[in-house]
């Protein structure tokens, strides 16, 4: 089967390429051998309306443009057509593509004069490429972003499923080669200061830099519907293991907890998760799918839940509901590292019971609502592109 979609992918290659009139490169006519130039390896074009690391990611390499530098982003099978290469490529970032004129993006990336740091993103890409670019690009900075610690995230799912295979064994690859390749790199980037000082264990704390997600308010808390006229809730989901669970379990333990009390609640779920979430069906439930525009879901759900069990890194879903005014239920998984105190910015609950009674309350109280929504804009001071720059500045 790997085969036969190996031979697929090849013919689609050289098909979109023949067709693909313009074999330049988008933007390259923008490069300035005066200025310093980062190169972004992703294993696919960032997608930032559809996933938050894609929206971090994003918000980075905006940062390092303002800053001054050459941005490029090389990924596999990127083609002029791609509605993503188009968006990057209207921000005035550098994109390679496929086309006639370079082999890889390894061929491209020698023939420029200078290429002063190499960012992978995330420990697939640092794995496959760091002894390419080494070799290709001896002088450059590597710098790598863990993303999240996957060999933590693994270790939490054993701990609620200690009989899956499939998890050891992930568990066991993610922890080799985060500790082993992170040795080799120049840089290792965290996303917060709790997964800095795991990896600390690992690597010299000295070049490990903590780079959060980016947020900022999106609208005035003006423009945003009152507590009357809000209802449901919220959650954004994805094809993510640790979204995955928690639906379920928002499903089967929490919500019929929920539903005892207030049973014409609805949750609405943006993301594509439906193949992964056959088997609920509940008119309550309402799947959304992938929207384009969600302004309109975070400024009329009554709270943004996320009753994660387990899972690493910064939840940049939570982010999002604070750059909208919109309170958060979460779990202390949720929670992490982004110096949330219990009902004083939002609300946080380990417990089914204890999670259905929060949404129960916070459904039902103006006071706390509103005393939670105040605290939207100061949640997201540690998360400011300025202290970005900063430390982006510092490097």
């Amino acid at each position: 089967m790997g085969l036969v979609q190996d031979i697929i992918l090849y013919f689609k290659k050289k098909y979109l390429i023949k067709n693909q009139i313009d074999q330049s490169i988008p933007n390259f006519n923008l490069y300035s051998p005066s200025k310093k130039t980062i190169v972004f390896i992703s294993k696919n074009t960032p997608t930032p309306d559809k996933d938050s690391g894609s929206n971090r990611l994003k918000e980075i390499i905006i940062t390092y443009q303002e800053l001054g530098f050459n941005c490029i982003i090389c990924s596999k099978n990127a083609y002029r057509t791609d509605e993503y290469i188009q968006f990057f490529t209207n921000l005035g970032i550098i994109m390679y593509v496929e086309s006639n004129q370079f082999e890889n993006y390894f061929a491209f990336l020698k023939s420029i004069p200078k290429v002063d740091y190499v960012w992978f993103n995330g420990p697939n890409e640092l794995r496959k490429n760091l002894k390419k670019i080494n070799f290709n690009l001896p002088s450059s900075k590597t710098i790598y972003d863990m993303v999240d610690i996957h060999f933590l995230r693994y270790q939490r799912a054993i701990e609620l499923d200690p009989t899956r295979i499939s998890l050891r064994k992930k568990y066991l690859k993610y922890l080799e080669i985060e500790t082993k390749f992170s040795k080799q790199v120049d840089y290792v980037i965290a996303i917060s200061e709790i997964e800095k000082e795991i990896m600390s264990q690992y690597v010299n704390s000295n070049k490990i830099i903590t780079i959060s997600n980016i947020h900022y308010p999106k609208i005035k808390k003006e423009e945003c519907f009152t507590f009357e006229n809000r209802k449901d809730l919220l959650l954004i989901g994805s094809t993510h293991a640790p979204n995955i669970d928690s639906i379920h379990y928002l499903y089967n333990e929490i919500m019929p907890l929920v539903w005892k009390k207030l049973p014409d609640v609805k949750v609405i779920i943006i993301g594509n998760v439906i193949d992964k979430i056959g088997d609920i069906q509940d008119s309550n439930f309402i799947f959304k799918g992938y929207v384009p525009d969600i302004e309109p879901f975070f400024i009329s759900s009554k709270m943004m839940i996320a009753p994660l069990r387990f899972g690493a890194g910064v939840k940049g879903k939570i982010g999002q509901a604070f750059e909208y005014h919109l309170p958060v239920i979460t779990s202390s998984i949720g929670a992490e590292a982004m110096n949330l105190t219990d009902r004083k910015n939002v609300l946080i609950e380990d417990s089914s019971e204890g999670f259905a009674s929060a949404i129960i309350e916070l459904y039902t109280k103006k006071e706390l609502w509103q005393k939670l929504q105040n605290q939207s804009e100061k949640n997201l001071e540690p998360f400011s592109i300025e202290r970005v720059k900063n430390v982006i500045g510092q490097m």
